[in-house]
């Protein structure tokens, strides 16, 4: 009876341990993070993108001030003023003493128009081409963050990857370490071979160490982009695919680039802004003609007080007369005028300018051919590296069933005495390197295929949702690992 009291109590403790487990790895599952939500964190905390993002609309403005000097031109004014004056002429034979003290309201409203002005258009154009300039080069930005963001992202994968096959490596050479000692104590092998396996093992221990370093750097680089500390984060699936990139010819892939790269784009609006500032500065010689209307009202309101008269030698002061008079005084006017200006010598300065203008306009141009030629050569390297590790997942796939034969094979032959414990320990560093190897060329292809996107100009969120689907919340990516908290 007390044997089986203690059976079901070990059963329960056993339940309860299976399901403390079960709890706690829903829990890690639920608590990863996808590449979807560290993209929206990213979008909002990154101070990279916040910055490139205030130049778009600080550069945007810039199409607004060149139109304005094409657009009327309005403006009002008013004034206010409050005068005295006080006049006196005593010793003249006309006798006068007047204080006067006026309020005048001034109005005015003024209006010009630039009637025929080619600088003014053509700089007009020059800040459109430099306004969608900063259009292209924020979209460019946008793109910079996604491929910044899953770099970022899958270095952490590839990171952690790394560290399950060393640490697991390491521990799979020292269970042979422990049984080449057993052997060498029987005196099945020689010391040798307990040195051989020693060595092996110390570097393993060796790069375990460094690739927990490289995850915890890897984690760190993350949180640069979001400015959270991120502590799990969701892996990727075995069933994930790598096929080649759509459609298959590279010349699709240069074409697509000609067409819709951003930074081709930016210099090519560069090029263009700069010629239109070559044309409005040669134009700068021509004669301008502008319209101008203004309307003014004045309202002026006061009195007059004081004496005048004729004066009269011999006679008193009595012959003066008082006076005292209001003033209401209201003029209104009106004027339309054309102006015709032409600079006829400046010193030199308009010719400088122009020939100065000519010179980076020409400057952009070569830039332009150079960003075309960098566009092509990319496009067409990126689709040969997509198509290269396209092949390469496939070909590295295979090569760990491969290793995993030979291991045995090997292990076998170790048995029975015609392989040596260095024989063994090349097996499995063989099949440990081959299953690194093929975690990270998966990683090298979906960064390969952003790569080609964005010099597609094709790259966009709805790529970071497509590989989040892809992403497995119960495949569990942490900063801590087994054998310390990273």
């Amino acid at each position: 009876m007390k044997s089986f009291r203690y059976t079901q109590r070990i059963a329960q403790l056993a339940l309860l341990i299976w399901a403390f487990f079960v709890m706690a790895s829903v829990s890690a599952q639920s608590a990863a993070e996808s590449l979807k939500a560290i993209y929206e964190i990213a979008m909002a905390q990154d101070p990279v993108i916040a910055a490139a993002r205030a130049s778009y609309r600080a550069d945007s403005e810039v199409r607004n001030q060149t139109r304005a000097r094409l657009l009327p031109r309005i403006t009002a004014n008013t004034s206010y003023t409050d005068s005295t004056s006080e006049m006196r002429d005593l010793d003249s034979f006309f006798v006068q003493d007047n204080k006067t003290k006026t309020d005048t309201k001034r109005y005015g409203i003024n209006l010009s128009q630039a009637l025929f002005d080619l600088p003014a258009w053509y700089t007009f154009q020059r800040g459109k081409d430099l306004t969608a300039s900063a259009k292209a080069q924020f979209g460019s930005d946008q793109q910079n963050l996604i491929l910044r963001v899953s770099e970022a992202y899958f270095n952490i994968l590839r990171a952690f990857d790394n560290t399950e096959t060393r640490d697991a490596e390491q521990r799979a050479i020292q269970r042979q370490l422990e049984q080449t000692r057993e052997r060498y104590e029987v005196g099945l092998v020689p010391i040798t071979d307990v040195h051989e396996a020693r060595a092996v093992f110390d570097e393993a221990a060796v790069n375990s160490l460094e690739s927990r370093g490289a995850l915890r750097i890897a984690f760190e680089e993350l949180q640069v982009l979001t400015g959270r500390r991120h502590q799990i984060l969701a892996g990727l699936g075995e069933q994930f695919l790598a096929p080649a990139p759509e459609p298959v010819e590279s010349e699709a892939w240069v074409d697509f680039a000609l067409n819709n790269n951003f930074q081709l784009k930016v210099a090519m609006l560069a090029k263009q802004a700069a010629q239109n500032n070559a044309k409005a500065q040669k134009y700068q010689h021509l004669p301008k003609l502008s319209l101008s209307m203004g309307y003014d009202k004045n309202d002026s309101e006061g009195t007059q007080n004081g004496i005048s008269g004729v004066k009269i030698p011999g006679l008193s002061d009595n012959s003066l007369e008082a006076s005292s008079r209001d003033i209401n005084r209201q003029t209104d006017g009106s004027s339309i005028q054309l102006n015709l200006s032409m600079p006829i010598y400046s010193g030199g300065l308009l010719h400088s300018q122009r020939r100065q203008s000519a010179h980076r306009a020409d400057s952009a141009q070569q830039n332009y051919i150079a960003a075309r030629r960098n566009t092509v050569q990319t496009a067409r390297s990126a689709h040969q590296r997509v198509m290269t590790n396209s092949a390469r997942v496939s070909a590295r796939k295979q090569s760990i069933v491969s290793a995993q034969s030979a291991l045995k094979a090997t292990q076998a032959g170790y048995e029975v005495g015609t392989r040596n414990i260095v024989d063994v320990l090349v097996a499995q560093q063989t099949l440990y390197r081959a299953r690194r190897n093929f975690a990270n060329t998966r990683y090298d292809y979906i960064l390969s295929m952003m790569r080609l996107k964005q010099v597609a100009g094709q790259l966009s969120p709805e790529d970071i949702y497509q590989l989040s689907a892809w992403l497995q919340p119960q495949i569990v990516v942490q900063r801590s690992v087994e054998t310390g908290n990273l």
